[in-house]
């Protein structure tokens, strides 16, 4: 009898994919990136980008082991659709939940070997941790959108292993400008850009290990200085709602308000403000009416909790004249409209205000906040030139370089709890060094905090 190869062959084929689907083998589906975020006591949310053809989307497998046996399947829900001006790409919205608390995951798509992501939950009650926080990356000049950083800084910042990093803003420098066009293609530009910071290894690698929490500023949101105007208004707080793993925003609940956030990590308190989708000249407010109350309901959630530490990101300088055009000083009313507020709560020695926007590292414990006399920490740039403003500084070094960010590490028993926020520079070896002079440790015990010489 004679044998048709090519039947031979499919014949071959087949037996050998059934025996691959008894096996429970695993199809090569890989991301194209991962980001992690939004990380409570027992939950997480994980994004990954995935090329058109992935639907319906693969589930995420999360496990405590690396090699992600024993996973738990996660399934996802696609948030967008194939944006048809830029990229054939879905992005796929996964929350593994019901997850131990200060416990390590990793999550990925095959077992074995592929691309993981990992991160820690966090404890409850009390719990020590370290966070990191900067801002400004992007290389060091002023360059087309096909350049992007992968500075050895986020190898720096992956070393010290935070478990979470506060991202100030400036994530590029792409200033997507407009005029004003329908939401999709700006949104699809938008995607253009994060695509391609997180096809550096470097800024991949950290993010898919570390949760990130990012807020924009001017560049990463519209062009220099842009403010509620921009054109790229609407088109951003899309992308944001769909692209990054947040925690809830609640004054954007359609992507039509700020990305203004709050959470708890342990026993401290953060809360984030966008200080540019609702800026405007007039009536002259940095963070418009909606979130300024919001604001002040969360000061005087604080106070009621008795929070024994309450972190403030906000992005640009604070420290400023009532005349300058930099940061908060334009906005002088508000500013001590919120500063009031906060002594009157007695929260001045226990919050500390985590600052981005201007290229420096440069810290205040309160001497020179004459709003507020809280401690002001600024950490910057990632990877840009060097520019400071605002002041003065109580811990100001004599040099400024770009590779810096600051570090908070956070000890808790239950009974103190101590706050040490550092001044770290990437130097071009494997780690960051301490900037001698650029420290300051917070102790708090109840609803008390002093500093600590």
């Amino acid at each position: 009898m004679r044998v048709d190869r090519r039947s031979v062959i499919r014949l071959l084929i087949a037996a050998w994919a059934a025996t691959r689907v008894r096996l429970g083998a695993q199809p090569r589906i890989e991301p194209s990136w991962l980001l992690t975020g939004g990380v409570t006591d027992s939950s997480a949310v994980v994004h990954a980008a995935f090329a058109e053809g992935a639907k319906p989307l693969p589930p995420l497998l999360v496990s405590r082991r690396r090699d992600l046996r024993e996973a738990a399947a996660i399934t996802g829900v696609a948030i967008l659709a194939p944006s048809t001006s830029y990229g054939q790409r879905v992005v796929g919205r996964f929350v593994p939940d019901g997850l131990e608390p200060a416990t390590e995951y990793f999550a990925g798509f095959r077992q074995g070997t592929g691309t993981l992501a990992r991160f820690r939950t966090f404890g409850r009650g009390a719990f020590s941790f370290v966070a990191a926080f900067s801002s400004c990356a992007g290389g060091t000049r002023v360059v087309p959108m096909s350049h992007v950083s992968n500075s050895g800084v986020f190898a720096a910042l992956a070393a010290l292993d935070p478990h979470v990093f506060f991202h100030m803003g400036d994530l590029h420098y792409y200033n997507i400008i407009g005029p004003a066009r329908p939401v999709a293609p700006l949104a699809a530009l938008f995607r253009r850009g994060l695509d391609r910071v997180l096809s550096q290894e470097r800024q991949a690698l950290f993010y898919r290990r570390t949760p990130l929490v990012y807020v924009w500023d001017d560049h990463d949101y519209g062009t220099d200085n842009s403010d509620a105007t921009a054109p790229t208004r609407d088109a951003a707080r899309a992308y944001y709602a769909t692209d990054f793993p947040s925690y809830p925003t609640p004054l954007a609940p359609n992507a039509d308000g700020p990305i203004a956030q709050r959470f708890d990590i342990g026993r401290v308190r953060v809360v984030m403000t966008d200080t540019r989708s609702e800026r405007r000249q007039e009536p002259r407010t940095m963070l418009g009416a909606v979130q300024i109350d919001w604001l002040l309901a969360e000061f005087e959630a604080a106070a009621r909790d008795a929070v024994p530490l309450l972190l403030w990101v906000n992005t640009v300088p604070w420290i400023t004249s009532d005349s300058d055009t930099e940061g908060w000083g334009q906005f002088a009313d508000e500013r001590r409209r919120l500063a009031e507020r906060i002594g009157a709560l007695g929260l001045s020695s226990r919050l500390v205000m985590l600052s981005g926007d201007a290229h420096m590292l440069a810290f205040d414990d309160g001497r020179n906040n004459i709003n507020g006399g809280f401690v002001v920490a600024h950490a910057a740039p990632l990877d840009r030139f060097v520019r400071s403003k605002g002041g003065p500084y109580s811990h100001d070094p004599p040099e400024q370089r770009n590779g810096q960010f600051g570090v908070v590490r956070v000890t808790d028993d239950g009974e103190t709890l101590t706050a040490r926020i550092e001044g770290h520079r990437y130097d071009g070896g494997a780690r960051s060094n301490l900037v001698p002079g650029v420290a300051l440790t917070v102790r708090c015990t109840g609803a008390t905090c002093q500093l600590v010489t």
